[in-house]
């Protein structure tokens, strides 16, 4: 769980985070401007400055660092040295040229003499500013959050530099202060000294010394150079690695920033410099706070680059621009990626600083941040700007103006880090282990076989292609055999005996050989497969029966013409290129985080069944509260539906292919209630076993809110995420009792909804939920490109409009015939209640209320959500929003609010976990009971408020089992280990139903 910091942590954060930054914009950026207006300081002159603070800094935060952690302070060293860092910022109050005043102290004549004397004076206040803030601050930080909340916390502080250029230049810009006059400084210095001593003061009440910090046993002078032992290197190689790239990071930065505001206001001529640069400023710290987050969930590899990516794109704009709108632009870019690589660098070193060696290891920090960048930085500035334009001033003298190569000088040493980071960075495979599952465990080898596969449409003739086929690999026309393959497991899986990974060019040959008798083959005989991934061309004794593209629907084949009594030999070749054209569920070639491992090949049962020449094709029942409607196509002759009642069989003989049935006494389907009214529908020799169930499922208006009833009465649906993934055959569990389990478990605790996420099941498993009164919501099978940056990373950050994918004409058309081939599939199953068309915006195109319409033309008995999470369509049935990273707080509007994700909470347990060295979640937990009492406390602070006064209709908590990398399940991915309790989750269950039924 992430970890939640006080109110007193954020605000002490802000202030002492913020004040200690207007005083670093004022040495590091204004003092530039005052040596170079008051003393026409050259650039050699600021080099010299800067380069001189630079090691100030670092000397103080290795000596005083390590002082700190040998006291175990950071309270004292924080207030103290804030005072004492504001008392020497007012100390520049005195410095100045002035002929007329030569006997004051501190007031001189000579400006080299004036130059020599702040740069002393800078390097005073710099010991303290360090002492205060690089040492003891930022130690302070560290021990104060964890690898759960830094990136926020990172996120805030990387945003404070920005906040206060914001607040120095606004300052500066709005009290009319002119700076080429002395009397201005001293007001600015005054101001700012005074405030930095308040803060020292505050700091008094207001910090607390974390948990973390302890007394260090050690040394001092161990402590001071335990940062540069080799041991320490060594020990921490990819600590140190990062440092290194920090370094590359903060040259690129000090190239161009001792120079900036000179080159605005001077070289650009931009004197309302603070009217073009607030706006980039304020913008740039917002994304710098958003991005903090996005580095808790993707991490430094994703959010760093990106950060990279806008810095190097703003170097490029402000090179070759010197318009205003332009000038902008670029320093938007430069400064979101300045900001949010400072946020990332900063966060990625405090993960990998240990909690006990924090302040000893500031040292490092300190010399990649500041004194290594602020001495060669300035100085390849300085270069660069060797042969820069002068002017003359009024009193004769002359003065540089910086120029744009500056900015060109910074692109190339950020290109180089990036370069490095690419080439260089850390790469360590994650150790992964099989888990079995009990299912494993108790399989005979033969249950996928015995299972008929659709119950909906059972007739005695089925006969199973499941168990043993030949497997081999064609590439480039070459079949090289393999192994034997067991179907119905992807050759990927442990279960299959093959655990092989299709590789580019390569196609998957099944071959199997099979008797029949002759009775089987006497008039017509229908060949199906549940599902192949990706794309199925099939052949049956050398004659081509046809090719199925698409890995999650099913499909047959009358083979009566190919179908012989005696051997048969079928044959199945696929290809599976992992086309985002087709519907490919969360499978990548390469896995981890959200992403799992692909499969391809067969994973649903292949069967054959022999049927009359006239037979029934398809079945679709449609009920109402008290009667059911059959319809079937195929068959040619009078029909007998014989429903079965615990009182008797009725009969009921129609010609046609359709008969509406009123039910006596009806018993309706809920989850409390899951009652099957079964029937036996005969068509001349044609015969088949199927079920109904009597449920509605609709949005109206109850109380004043709208609301999703089930059978006309409001209902709370109490639901989980399932992804559908097995440890043991991933796609396919080892017998469908893994199904079953999952169903019957999550009812144990209290659920009664699944929402089927992403991926369409065997029929089997719709079949348990109907049985089990476990209600489904189906995701559509999204195809597409996604996005973390527009699909998720934005959203998430709050931007939830206007993103959406191009779409190709095929892949339309692929999404949405294969939106009305799942509709159709699942349309008898009284479980399925509820569509999700678009997941995220992922795959989603402009025209979605347009398919919205089609597929609600389709089944007007069922809810469609157009849009889950975000990038909301003016058509659907409900408002559906997903949260994780925010308080759980909402509203429903005019349509049925649904939480259709959230939670995602984390508890890895040891010895059930596939990744041994990562695992992904949105919070972590570190026990059971931890999890436990996190999902209590979330149910309980945020989502019975959001019942009870926001009229949430729907919850679905993230998730069923863990899968791969994510370990924020409520079961671990090998089904061994439940992380909660039945009579808890139970107890759960019924407080939101009761929230929910108080309203009525």
């Amino acid at each position: 769980m992430k970890t939640k910091l006080s109110p007193r942590f954020w605000c002490a954060l802000t202030l002492f985070s913020l004040i200690g930054q207007v005083a670093w914009v004022v040495e590091n950026m204004y003092l530039n401007v005052f040596i170079y207006n008051m003393f026409r300081a050259t650039a050699s002159d600021i080099s010299t400055m800067v380069a001189a603070s630079a090691i100030s800094a670092a000397l103080t935060t290795i000596l005083i660092g390590a002082l700190s952690d040998r006291v175990g302070k950071r309270k004292l060293f924080m207030c103290a040295g804030y005072i004492l860092w504001g008392i020497s910022i007012l100390g520049f109050c005195f410095i100045r040229v002035d002929q007329s005043n030569a006997g004051s102290w501190l007031t001189i004549s000579s400006s080299a003499v004036a130059i020599s004397l702040v740069i002393i004076f800078d390097c005073v206040m710099t010991f303290f500013g360090s002492s205060a803030n690089d040492a003891a601050f930022n130690a302070w930080l560290t021990e104060s959050t964890d690898n759960t909340n830094r990136g926020s916390a990172e996120g805030i502080n990387a945003m404070m530099p920005l906040i206060a250029i914001l607040v120095v230049f606004g300052g500066v810009q709005f009290s009319g202060l002119d700076l080429a006059l002395a009397q201005s400084w001293v007001w600015i210095f005054a101001i700012i000294g005074v405030v930095v001593i308040a803060i020292g003061v505050l700091g008094i009440f207001l910090i607390k010394d974390p948990v973390k910090c302890v007394k260090s046993e050690t040394g001092y002078w161990q402590n001071v150079i335990y940062s540069f032992r080799p041991s320490t290197v060594k020990g921490n190689k990819s600590l140190y690695f990062y440092l290194a790239a920090f370094i590359l990071f903060n040259i690129s930065i000090q190239i161009f920033m001792p120079y900036l505001i000179i080159y605005y206001e001077k070289s650009l001529g931009m004197t309302d410099y603070v009217f073009i640069m607030a706006p980039a400023i304020i913008l740039a710290s917002v994304a710098t706070a958003l991005w903090g987050k996005v580095y808790d969930k993707k991490g430094f590899d994703f959010s760093g680059f990106i950060a990279l990516a806008s810095l190097m794109t703003g170097y490029v704009l402000l090179y070759f621009f010197k318009g205003t709108i332009l000038v902008f632009i670029g320093s938007l870019f430069m400064m979101c990626g300045y900001l949010c690589g400072m946020a990332v660098f900063g966060a990625k070193i405090r993960d990998l600083t240990p909690d006990s060696k924090a302040g000893m290891l500031q040292g490092a920090r300190i010399c990649a941040q500041v004194l290594i960048p602020g001495v060669v930085g300035p100085e390849i500035g300085k270069r660069v700007l060797a042969n820069a334009e002068k002017v003359l001033n009024n009193d004769g003298t002359e003065s540089f103006l910086p120029n744009e190569n500056i900015f060109l000088a910074a692109l190339v040493v950020a290109a180089v880090l990036t370069i490095l980071l690419v080439l260089l960075r850390p790469k360590k495979t994650p150790r992964t282990q099989d888990l079995t599952t009990p299912f494993e465990d108790a399989a005979k080898g033969d249950e996928w076989a015995k299972e008929y596969p659709r119950p909906q449409m059972k007739r005695d003739s089925y006969f199973s292609l499941c168990g043993a086929w030949n497997l081999s690999v064609e590439k480039k026309g070459v079949v090289t055999p393999i192994s034997e393959i067991v179907v119905p497991f992807s050759p990927e899986t442990r279960l299959s005996g093959v655990c092989r990974t299709l590789e580019a060019g390569e196609q998957y040959v099944y071959e199997k050989t099979f008797s029949l008798t002759e009775n089987f083959t006497k008039e017509r005989v229908l060949l199906h497969f549940g599902a192949v991934d990706q794309i199925a061309e099939v052949w049956l004794n050398d004659t081509y029966l046809g090719k199925h593209v698409g890995g999650y629907l099913p499909f047959t084949f009358d083979v009566t013409n190919a179908a012989r009594a005696g051997e048969n030999r079928l044959r199945v070749r696929v290809t599976d290129k992992l086309d985002i054209q087709l519907a490919y569920g969360k499978q990548r070639k390469k896995r981890g985080g959200m992403w799992y491992t692909p499969i391809s090949g067969i994973w649903q049962p292949v069967w054959l069944e022999g049927v009359p020449e006239h037979y029934i094709s398809s079945l679709y029942v449609t009920p109402t509260l008290s009667s059911v409607t059959v319809e079937t196509l195929g068959g040619n002759a009078q029909k007998t539906l014989t429903l079965h009642l615990p009182e008797g069989d009725k009969v009921y003989t129609y010609e046609g292919n359709r008969i509406e049935i009123e039910i006596e006494n009806p018993i309706l389907w809920s989850p409390e209630t899951p009652h099957l009214y079964t029937f036996t529908l005969a068509d001349g020799k044609d015969q088949i076993d199927s079920y109904f169930a009597l449920r509605t499922i609709e949005s109206k208006m109850v109380a004043g809110k709208p609301r999703l009833c089930l059978n006309g009465k409001p209902y709370f649906f109490h639901g989980l995420l399932d992804q559908g993934y097995f440890s043991d055959g991933i796609y396919t569990p080892a017998t469908p009792e893994g199904y079953r389990y999952d169903i019957s478990k999550m009812k144990e605790l209290g659920f009664h909804m699944l929402r089927k996420h992403i991926k369409i099941e065997p029929d089997v498993f719709y079949y348990e939920c109907d049985k089990q009164g476990m209600i489904v919501f189906q995701d559509m099978m999204n195809s597409g490109h996604y996005s973390f940056i527009f699909d998720t990373a934005l959203p998430t950050a709050g931007w939830r409009w206007g993103f959406f994918h191009t779409v190709s004409r095929r892949r339309r058309a692929d999404f949405e015939d294969g939106s009305r081939a799942v509709i159709d599939l699942l349309y008898n199953h009284p479980s399925v209640c509820y569509y999700t068309i678009f997941n995220e915006g992922w795959g989603q195109y402009f025209g979605a209320s347009r398919v919205y319409d089609q597929l609600k033309a389709c089944d007007s008995t069922r809810i469609f959500d157009t849009a889950s999470g975000w990038f909301k369509t003016p058509r659907s049935d409900v408002q559906s929003e997903h949260i994780y990273f925010r308080r759980v707080k909402l509203k429903s509007r005019k349509l049925p609010l649904v939480l259709s994700e959230f939670g995602g909470y984390s508890c890895k347990i040891e010895g059930h976990s596939f990744n041994l060295d990562q695992n992904y979640g949105y919070s972590t937990l570190e026990s059971p009971e931890a999890f436990s009492d996190a999902l209590e406390k979330l149910y309980s602070d945020e989502i019975v408020p959001s019942i009870r006064e926001g009229g949430l209709c729907a919850t679905v908590l993230t998730q069923v089992s863990d899968v791969e990398d994510e370990t924020n399940g409520l079961v671990t991915y090998d089904r061994r280990v439940c992380k909660v309790t039945p009579e808890r989750m139970q107890a759960l269950a019924q407080r939101l139903n009761d929230a929910f039924e108080s309203q009525f």
